[in-house]
């Protein structure tokens, strides 16, 4: 299992905007009983976007063009010889890449297969030799433990990862969870209510892999605005994400732009009335620790939290469009 933060980490194109006048805008209709589905849709986008970063980060293609380029690999491949072609394929999984498991064919023929046993986010590719394809392969970056472990320590609800053959069997998953899981609604399990969010993901090398998160269902949740409960839960994975990064000045960039592909919110870290960093390059003239904020003629959610930092205690702010 890898479970590293920089394999989530997306290309995030950071929003520039010129310097404006913040104002409040008036108060919305509290949620009602959509609040439920406001929280699991808020968890759920989470956790599809951390999956999407195993098939589509920077990590993931530097990865696959170090596969397509191997040589070792190409030269086993082209002479046949299966010694050499496991031999490469191990190489390329055990000696300091990102790869968990890599999987090659020569024409119909499985001839290396390395890596663990529970895989998600197969990324399939063809090996060429002047000009020729001469195999193909199925790799991933990402195994389910590890997947699981991110989901859990950014978002801290109830996982359920299920494939046509059943549960997976590893640790950190809810077990054996509900019999019958909705793609988005309510699920009540061992006295506690929750609303389901799923989504399909791959397994590997291919099938289907269901993932269901639960997120646990409470009154309050109907008194509050929908964009407060997307915000509360944003800033929720912000706070957890801050404990995984050593808070200084050198990190906060690191910091914003992951949060901001997890969440695609505004992300502010402040000193007092200082901004130390941010998404964009100004910052609105005042910020709210909670409540709505209207900037550039976009209405936004705002939720803030203090974090530790090497330089002292910050002020972290998470601003939502709606």
């Amino acid at each position: 299992m890898r479970a590293r933060l920089t394999t989530i980490c997306l290309a995030v194109a950071l929003m520039a905007a010129p310097t404006a006048t913040g104002a409040t805008p008036p108060p919305e209709a509290a949620c009602g009983t959509g609040g439920a589905e406001a929280l699991a849709t808020s968890i759920g986008e989470v956790a599809e976007r951390i999956y999407a970063a195993e098939l589509g980060s920077a990590e993931t293609a530097s990865d696959r063009r170090q596969i397509e380029s191997y040589k070792p690999l190409l030269s086993a491949l082209e002479s046949g010889e299966r010694g050499a072609i496991e031999a490469a394929v191990h190489s390329l999984v055990y000696s300091h890449t990102h790869i968990v498991r890599l999987r090659v064919d020569r024409g119909s023929q499985l001839v290396a297969d390395v890596g663990g046993p529970y895989i998600l986010a197969p990324v399939a590719g063809a090996l060429r030799s002047h000009g020729r394809t001469i195999g193909h392969f199925v790799f991933s970056v990402q195994d389910d433990l590890g997947y699981v472990k991110l989901v859990t320590r950014f978002i801290g609800v109830p996982l359920i990862l299920r494939t046509d053959s059943g549960q997976v069997p590893i640790e950190g998953l809810l077990s054996p969870g509900p019999a019958t899981i909705p793609d988005h609604g309510p699920v009540s399990y061992r006295g506690t209510d929750y609303q389901a969010y799923s989504f399909r993901a791959a397994a590997y090398p291919s099938g289907r892999l269901r993932v269901s998160l639960l997120a646990p269902v409470t009154h309050s949740l109907q008194t509050r605005t929908c964009e407060r409960i997307r915000t509360d839960e944003f800033a929720v994975v912000a706070q957890r994400l801050s404990r995984r990064f050593a808070l200084s000045p050198s990190s906060y960039p690191p910091y914003i732009r992951l949060l901001n592909s997890l969440t695609h919110a505004l992300v502010y870290v402040r000193a007092g009335s200082r901004t130390l960093a941010g998404s964009t390059r100004s910052t609105p003239p005042k910020l709210p620790t909670s409540g709505a904020l209207r900037w550039h003629g976009v209405r936004y959610e705002v939720a803030s939290f203090q974090a530790p930092s090497s330089t002292g205690s910050v002020h972290v702010y998470v601003l939502v469009a709606h």
